[in-house]
């Protein structure tokens, strides 16, 4: 194929009077192109003209692409200048910052009437003649904004993002008949875009001074060069596109670099710190090591039997814990036992509220009556999970020996109806075994009667000496029967979305991640006797299997609760090893990610995440033999 050039050629180019539109039109006339321009005001459009050098190959058209019917307008106007159009920049765009609770039906409108139907029209108008000419060129300026969810640039994203779609889906419909279809994304750059932009409350957006990103003229230079391209996405800024990839593959790498920004723009909406910024994101506090049932997978049970059968944590400990709570984001009151065994727990909900942080438990739901529901509820409780390993009696009383499956649901649809508007969010717990996995739709169907919103589809992920050995679905690598059981997960999946219910299911292979949900980074476990461990797992260390071999899970304490203060805890280099590990794991493991040269096809994602897994570091001693940490 010939190299596309830009002389005597007849460009559309819309947006022409911005930064980068009065670059883009001097380089396309220094280059020979005729040039109709838009823009909707009169003065500007002229003053471009006069500006141009070769002023005879620009034709103003005057209109205002945040009218609806405009942009046809425009098109059909453009085809009779010269007959004819060769080539289609969309280049205006519209900028808007709020909040999505801020942002009005109004400027959504507006802002969607330019950034994407009116481009959506301009293409649909030109369609027909490129057709019939057997060529044509279009040129969309897009944003890595449609790609990373920035706080503020929601609504602006969501208009580049649906652009982008537009034009990636036409590129495939229209491979074959001589057009090309290309967005570019050119980074940040140095004009006045953002300080025109449509804006809420005075929110100042994301630009930090009045100069900020590369020069106009610059990235107009790179713009038309790439438009001379074939048909594909082209990236000009390294950053924009890197982000990008990790929104795509690594979404929780994306929420913590835009934390900053996010704590920036909540500031003077939010009266508490906000959750991102606290120094935990997570205490999970295990209210109680007892429990009234004994269940065939539970792997405490060993552990219960040599201590105190009434393991409760004490109103001290949990003093100890209350100065700190402004600087937790959430705590979770689960551990090795029944959080409802404890009668403090709706005071310590409640207290964990007072100062801004989400609540919630896991319980086996057999002493969760009227009496009970009653009180976490008025705690303001934000989640409370259920766990429920079977979808028929039989199936669950084998399984969760002491209990009964129809007190347990209807503790269920009480608690369901009690609560008031969708809160506290109710899941079900279930863990996949050899004995129920026949039963994930049927435990769909038991959701959806209950009105349970959320089922959380497990692993018997944690294993003690024997206990749990052998009952989980999960293996070292792919077989026929995860091939099988990926088809049942896929069915029972299918059926939520239609019943309207989220799932979450895990890996049945091992696909090791740079920290495990727990992240000990920015989260603790404290035990029942006031001990602070990186999680469950190393609180309770002992004899295990890590995908089916048998090893031993260290025991890792931080120090002890009320002995020590917590942030003095947080300070030891013991617990520090476990943060600044994790981080270098994760640094290793993002850069790896942003440096890959990825072009979003579908073949190149587990190449992407080999990569960034090959770079990380080894996981803490531990780390490296549970399952957690490859997602299973």
């Amino acid at each position: 194929m010939e190299a596309f050039d830009f002389a005597d050629q007849v460009v559309l180019l819309t947006g022409a009077t911005g930064g980068l539109g009065r670059e883009i039109t001097q380089i396309l006339v220094d280059q020979g192109a005729f040039l109709v321009v838009t823009g909707r005001r009169r003065s500007a459009l002229d003053a471009l003209v006069e500006t141009v050098a070769k002023g005879d190959r620009v034709m103003p058209l005057y209109g205002d692409l945040t009218q609806p019917g405009e942009a046809t307008r425009l098109a059909k106007s453009a085809l009779a200048v010269h007959n004819r159009v060769d080539v289609l920049i969309n280049n205006a765009g519209m900028g808007y910052f709020a909040l999505i609770e801020e942002a009005t039906e109004e400027r959504i409108r507006q802002l969607f009437e330019v950034n994407t139907f009116a481009p959506m029209m301009l293409i649909k108008a030109l369609l027909p003649h490129f057709y019939k000419r057997g060529r044509g060129r279009i040129v969309n300026v897009a944003s890595s904004a449609g790609r990373v969810p920035i706080p503020t640039v929601g609504v602006y994203g969501s208009s580049k993002s649906a652009l982008a779609m537009l034009a990636n889906t036409l590129r495939i419909e229209v491979m074959d008949r001589g057009i090309e279809v290309i967005n570019i994304y050119p980074g940040t750059t140095d004009t006045a875009f953002e300080a025109n932009a449509l804006r809420e409350k005075g929110r100042d957006g994301i630009r930090p001074s009045a100069s900020f990103g590369a020069d106009a003229g610059e990235i107009a230079g790179r713009i038309v060069k790439a438009a001379k391209g074939t048909g594909r996405e082209v990236w000009l800024e390294r950053q924009g596109r890197g982000m990008s990839v990790a929104a795509l593959l690594w979404p929780k790498l994306v929420d913590r670099r835009l934390a900053g920004l996010r704590q920036r723009v909540l500031v003077h909406t939010r009266p508490l710190k906000p959750a991102r910024d606290r120094r935990w994101q997570l205490l999970q506090v295990e209210s109680a090591l007892s429990c009234n049932l004994k269940c065939i997978m539970c792997p405490w049970t060993a552990l219960r039997a040599s201590t105190d059968a009434t393991a409760l944590m004490s109103e001290q400990i949990w003093q100890a814990i209350v100065p700190h709570l402004p600087e937790v984001a959430s705590v979770d009151f689960s551990g090795a036992g029944e959080p409802l065994l404890n009668p403090h727990l709706p005071d310590w909900m409640a207290q964990a509220k007072s100062v801004g942080c989400k609540a919630g438990f896991l319980t086996n739901g057999t002493l969760l009556d009227d009496v009970r529901a009653q009180a976490v509820l008025e705690a303001g409780v934000d989640w409370i999970g259920v766990s429920v390993d079977g979808a028929s009696a039989r199936t669950y009383e084998s399984i969760r020996s002491g209990a009964s499956f129809a007190r347990v649901t209807d503790n269920i649809s009480r608690l369901v109806a009690l609560r008031s508007g969708g809160v506290p969010k109710v899941l079900i717990n279930f863990v996949m075994l050899r004995q129920n996995a026949h039963e994930l739709q049927n435990m769909v169907l038991v959701a959806e009667q209950l009105g349970v919103d959320h089922i959380s589809f497990k692993q018997c992920d944690v294993i003690r000496d024997k206990q749990g050995l052998g009952l989980g679905l999960f293996q070292p690598q792919e077989s026929q029967a995860i091939k099988q059981l990926r088809k049942e997960i896929k069915k029972s999946q299918r059926l939520a979305r239609k019943k309207k219910i989220e799932t979450t299911f895990f890996s049945l292979v091992p696909e090791e991640q740079p920290v495990c949900d727990q992240d000990p980074r920015a989260s603790l476990f404290i035990r029942s006797d006031g001990l602070v461990a990186p999680c469950i797992n190393k609180a309770y260390g002992g004899a295990t299997t890590f995908l089916g071999e048998p090893t031993e899970m260290p025991t890792v304490w931080f120090g002890q609760l009320p002995q020590n203060d917590l942030s003095d805890i947080w300070r030891t280099d013991n617990c520090r090893f476990y943060q600044t590990r994790f981080d270098d794991r994760m640094r290793h493991f993002s850069n790896a990610l942003m440096n890959t040269d990825f072009d979003f096809s579908m073949g190149g994602v587990q190449d992407v995440l080999d990569e960034a897994q090959e770079a990380m570091n080894a996981p803490p001693k531990g780390c490296d033999v549970c399952h957690y940490l490859y997602d299973i």
